[in-house]
């Protein structure tokens, strides 16, 4: 298995004041370390993650054919609702006037290559005021088989 955490991710999240970073980047390396493999999404205990809880979201990788995969939303944590319009079943690509959203894209793919980073942004796109709210969001892969990503556990915390 190979898992690639980039060099700056670990830098930001170790420099953070807020310790959710590291909390649910530890949590899933360990569950990966004694599984020995990508965890599957029910092994995810959210009665551990008491303290991430209302920034976790949940991602379905969807497959169609052979078109590209699309990201669909399964869960969101309160802290994400009560900041963002999306909902549960929605697929981030129904957002077109997403800022940054090929950016964003990218993110979710290399997620599915096991590629592991912290990404930045605004949420200048879906807030009624269009205030450029930051945040940050830790994508981490999951699999049902152990190979072949297909669900996304995430973590977005907001600035303000």
């Amino acid at each position: 298995m190979r898992i690639e955490i980039e060099d700056e991710t670990l830098r930001w999240i170790s420099a953070s004041e807020d310790r959710r970073w590291s909390f649910l980047l530890e949590y899933w390396r360990d569950l990966t370390g004694r599984l020995g493999r990508l965890p599957r999404r029910a092994e995810i205990d959210p009665l551990s993650l008491p303290k991430v809880l209302p920034n976790l979201f949940l991602i379905d990788v969807v497959r169609e054919g052979h078109a590209a995969p699309r990201f669909r939303f399964r869960l969101l944590g309160g802290a994400i609702t009560d900041r963002e319009s999306v909902r549960p079943g929605q697929f981030i690509d129904e957002f077109k006037n997403m800022r940054d959203s090929e950016r964003i894209m990218r993110h979710y793919r290399n997620t599915l290559e096991q590629r592991i980073s912290v990404r930045s942004a605004t949420l200048a796109w879906d807030h009624p005021t269009k205030e450029f709210i930051t945040y940050h969001a830790l994508l981490l892969p999951l699999s049902e088989d152990g190979g072949e990503v297909d669900s996304i556990l995430g973590l977005a915390i907001y600035e303000a």
